[in-house]
Order: structure tokens, then sequence, then C-alpha cells
């Protein structure tokens, strides 16, 4: 492969994915512009997964019911926006479990004796 070659093949794909993830990422922006507050870790890890479930979701829908791809997009969309209003609820629970785990897996072990 040449360089010129390379250099195409490297366009394409960053076209691909710009054009995959935009909808997603103007997305998740819209619904971030909703909750005032968020501090900018907040915002980049539901940014980061607002553009995730939205991307996997699409390529699901399209691929196991059949659905157009700006329907596909739509229903995306609203998981997303389902996903990026769980994500500190989501963080928040498992911060949680990890801290109480060592209390669990003492009393489960001491159980067993």
């Amino acid at each position: 492969m040449t360089l010129p070659e390379l250099l195409k093949e490297i366009w394409e794909q960053t076209q691909a994915a710009a054009a995959a993830l935009t909808p997603a990422a103007l997305g998740s922006a819209v619904s971030q512009a909703w909750r005032p507050g968020l501090t900018w870790r907040q915002r980049l890890v539901q940014w980061i997964v607002g553009i995730s479930v939205s991307y996997y979701v699409t390529l699901g829908a399209t691929e196991i019911l059949n659905l157009t791809p700006f329907t596909a997009q739509a229903c995306s969309f609203v998981i997303a926006m389902i996903a990026f209003e769980v994500t500190p609820l989501f963080t928040r629970a498992a911060g949680d479990l990890v801290a109480e785990l060592p209390a669990l897996i003492k009393a489960r072990l001491g159980r067993g004796k």
C-alpha cells in the first residue's frame, strides 16, 4: 500500500467514525444542557456513556429489529438519554458495593466455618 492510498484509507475511516459518532455526541451535549451544575468530570463521563450507548444501540437495533437508520438513531437517542440520567446512580451504587465488599466477603467466609 502506498502512502497516498494509506492516507486515503485513514481519511475515509475518520469520516466514517465521525459520521457514526456525531449524532450521539450532539445528543449527549443537548442532554447536558438540561442539567446545570454538573462538574466537568460528571459531564465527561455522561457524555462518553451517552455516545457509547447510542452508538451500540443503533447498531443493535438496526441488525436485530431491522429498523431504518433514522428510526434506530431515534430509539438509541432515547435509550442514551435514559443511560445519561442513570449514570450517576450507577456509579454511586457501584462505589457503595465496592466499599461494602470486604465486609460481605468476611461475613460470607465467616458463615462457612
